[in-house]
């Protein structure tokens, strides 16, 4: 069952990304060095924050977060820089593991920049990840960027790259509520989208 696109307008008025890590720190009980074990399927989770919306577009809002209960829901990203024209990029490898993505269909000289949101569309999921590093794009268009999380998926050739619109899918909370406001508003909730795997 696909999960539900929600509407990109009005979009929200601020979102707050959280890192799921399934990873943890091993403390010695006799008093020895700590040591952090890494596993994985460390994920993304943002939390969004709704402005106040017209009656009008937010039973839109309303019917998309509430079918997004069951059914999961993708949300754009919103970034604080601007990310230009980054062309049509695909995977240009099969690649199943690391935090190198390697990248075609980009304009020559496009700069991906250190923190910046991207997501990965793999057998019709959408996975969550960030440019670890600052890199150029070579005159040949491609690019091996260094990413975070690590891949968790098996990727293949031409999985399409979200880089000027990064979306997050994923469960939404399990309780939906909404308050109605003198006409013509509605408030809807604050809510957060968790990665699925």
């Amino acid at each position: 069952m696909a999960s539900i696109m929600l509407p990109t307008s009005p979009g929200a008025r601020g979102a707050k990304p959280m890192l799921i890590s399934f990873g943890g720190v091993l403390t010695p009980f006799l008093g020895g060095p700590t040591q952090r074990i890494n596993r994985l399927g460390t994920r993304w989770a943002m939390r969004f924050v709704m402005p106040p919306i017209a009656a009008e577009q937010a039973r839109y809002w309303v019917s998309a977060l509430a079918r997004g209960v069951d059914r999961g829901a993708i949300m754009r990203i919103p970034q604080d820089i601007d990310v230009g024209d980054p062309g049509t990029p695909l995977i240009s490898a099969a690649v199943s593991a690391g935090t190198t993505l390697p990248l075609k269909g980009l304009p020559a000289g496009y700069a991906v920049k250190d923190g910046q949101f991207l997501s990965i569309i793999h057998a019709g999921q959408r996975y969550t990840h960030q440019f670890a590093a600052d890199a150029i794009v070579s005159a040949g268009g491609t690019l091996d960027a260094s990413i975070w999380p690590m891949i968790r998926v098996g990727l293949f050739v031409n999985d399409v790259v979200e880089i000027a619109e990064p979306m997050i899918e994923g469960w939404l909370d399990a309780q939906f509520e909404y308050d109605i406001l003198s006409v013509p508003y509605v408030q809807l909730p604050d809510f957060t989208i968790s990665e699925r795997r």
